[in-house]
């Protein structure tokens, strides 16, 4: 390469993108420490292209030429020849950034993926006694799904009957500390006096008895509105 066509490619070349500024363009506020870290996990550009930190050639001027030269010749010597007064690099370095960093973003693409479904379940504010119910309603689906596997050309009656028992009885143990779990924690509410238990007869007639005491149609509808505000709370220990 001669000294012109050096200078030319200096001046065209602009430096790899900033991977944080690249972060933020998939994370535009990051409320929580949590989404803070899952969001370290994710190494690309802002052409969504894979870049690592830690590697030489990521981090270079020249990445995109020494890849292409790499494509081309596939020799260490030539390719470190090339570029020797621009970057030190050894034939590990080559070799690690071919296989692990050349265009991988498609890995990383799944890592942002996955982070935005974890950042939208942890926007949803849920109550541990609604996790535990939604676990218990996950795991009902799926003893449906095991208990409803029939045999097939691949697999036996026998081995279909001794899948459904060995995972009916796994998701079960799952199944029954979760509803441990649950009686657990309301023992403690109640017992701490956060949960009040009042038997449902005497509740209803508690209520009945108001509404017939109430004179006027404003008395009557200040009940209904506690009663109804009431059964929304009890939604909560449900």
């Amino acid at each position: 390469m001669n000294e012109n066509t050096d200078n030319n490619k200096e001046e065209s070349m602009t430096p790899p993108p900033n991977v944080e500024a690249s972060r933020d363009d998939f994370y535009p506020t990051i409320p929580s420490d949590v989404e803070n870290v899952l969001g370290q996990l994710v190494n690309l550009n802002s052409d969504n292209i894979l870049h690592e930190p830690t590697c030489l050639i990521c981090s270079s001027l020249y990445r995109k030429d020494i890849e292409d030269m790499w494509l081309a010749i596939k020799n260490h010597d030539d390719v470190k020849a090339a570029f020797k007064d621009r970057i030190q690099i050894s034939n590990d370095v080559i070799d690690n950034h071919m296989r692990n960093h050349h265009d991988r973003g498609i890995k990383e693409l799944q890592k942002v993926e996955y982070i935005n479904r974890i950042r939208r379940l942890s926007s949803v504010e849920l109550t541990t006694l609604d996790r535990i119910r939604m676990g218990l309603a996950a795991l009902t689906e799926r003893l449906a799904g095991i208990n409803s596997i029939t045999p097939s050309g691949d697999m036996s009656s026998a081995e279909t009957e001794k899948i459904k028992s060995m995972e009916t009885s796994r998701l079960m143990s799952t199944f029954n500390q979760l509803l441990k779990l649950q009686a657990s924690i309301m023992g403690e509410m109640k017992s701490n006096g956060e949960l009040i238990i009042i038997p449902r007869q005497s509740f209803i007639n508690l209520f009945n008895e108001a509404l017939t005491d109430a004179s006027t149609d404003k008395e009557k509808e200040v009940i209904k509105g506690i009663l109804s505000k009431l059964a929304d709370l009890s939604k909560v220990t449900q």
